[in-house]
């Protein structure tokens, strides 16, 4: 009898000894670190759905786009160079793309390189633009430029006695004008502070016949249209491999299209061809200095 009695006494003395952990020490596990916002992947300003069309497939399959996106003197005539703004104090920067080489299995991608320039730092680059949409392009837009010559069987003598209403409504459907947005993807060669780029293109241009491309822009900067008015726009972001910091950048064949987005007094005059002084230290009394930085690379080799 006395050893069963010890025997529950020791069994309640264990069952006591064990406790229960107070509600309130009792804590949820640690969710896992959120990733720090320098890690974060650059914004895409596209979906990854496939926006194409067939029409788009078969407009992209029947030209071929590489000259209009390429910085090329004979192309754009007074601009080669891509110019516009990067990082929240808007310093001046500039692109070019040196050269474009269509894509044999994929006429939607488009192989550029070229050559960026940021406070006297040239850095050469390479990468994608990869197009996404096309749409139809609607006034207003300069078409006096498209219109085919007198000689032209195009232009009877009817249709050239028309007033210039009539004139203007058939040099837009002769140009056939065209605004395209594609997914833009850039590195820098490795290097320290090199970078890479994300963001989109922008492309107004018209195809005339018999199958001439060239650059549509607006009469004048006209925020809120495709690329402002201008015929070539690029904006996005730009992380710097070394220090992970990521800054917003646009540039545009006129640079008075690209301004909008962060000055509304940056060009002074009756023309607006005049940098306003304040911006000088910002790398803008150097605009119109003809230096071709971009123009030394020779042409890459590639085997699609």
């Amino acid at each position: 009898m006395n050893k069963l009695i010890l025997l529950l006494t020791l069994a309640l003395t264990a069952a006591a000894c064990q406790h229960q952990v107070p509600t309130a020490a009792i804590t949820k596990p640690t969710a896992e670190p959120a990733q720090h916002p320098l890690d974060q992947p650059l914004p895409s300003l596209f979906t990854a759905v496939d926006t194409l069309t067939r029409p788009m497939r078969q407009l992209l399959n029947e030209y071929d786009l590489s000259k209009l996106w390429q910085s090329n003197p004979s192309e754009q005539n007074q601009n080669p160079v891509l110019q516009g703004f990067f990082g929240p104090d808007h310093y001046r920067f500039a692109l070019a793309f040196t050269s474009v080489i269509r894509d044999k299995r994929h006429p939607e991608i488009y192989h550029v390189w070229g050559k960026c320039r940021y406070r006297k730092n040239i850095r050469p680059f390479a990468g994608t633009l990869t197009v996404r949409q096309i749409a139809n392009l609607d006034a207003p837009w300069d078409y006096d430029e498209f219109l085919p010559p007198m000689q032209d069987s195009t232009l009877s003598e009817a249709a050239a006695a028309d007033s210039s209403t009539a004139q203007y409504e058939r040099a837009r459907r002769l140009s056939h004008p065209y605004t395209l947005r594609a997914e833009l993807q850039l590195q820098e060669k490795l290097a320290e502070n090199s970078g890479i780029f994300l963001g989109e293109a922008i492309l107004n241009f018209f195809v005339a016949s018999p199958k001439r491309l060239g650059y549509i822009t607006a009469p004048e900067v006209n925020k809120g249209t495709p690329a402002n008015g201008s015929a070539v726009l690029l904006r996005g972001s730009r992380r710097n491999l070394t220090t992970k910091h990521v800054k917003n950048f646009v540039v545009s064949a006129d640079v008075f299209a690209a301004a909008p987005e962060v000055y509304k007094d940056f060009g002074i005059g009756d023309r607006g061809g005049e940098i306003n002084p304040k911006y000088a230290k910002l790398g803008w009394n150097e605009l119109w200095e003809n230096e071709e930085w971009w123009a030394d690379s020779p042409k890459p080799k590639l085997s699609l």
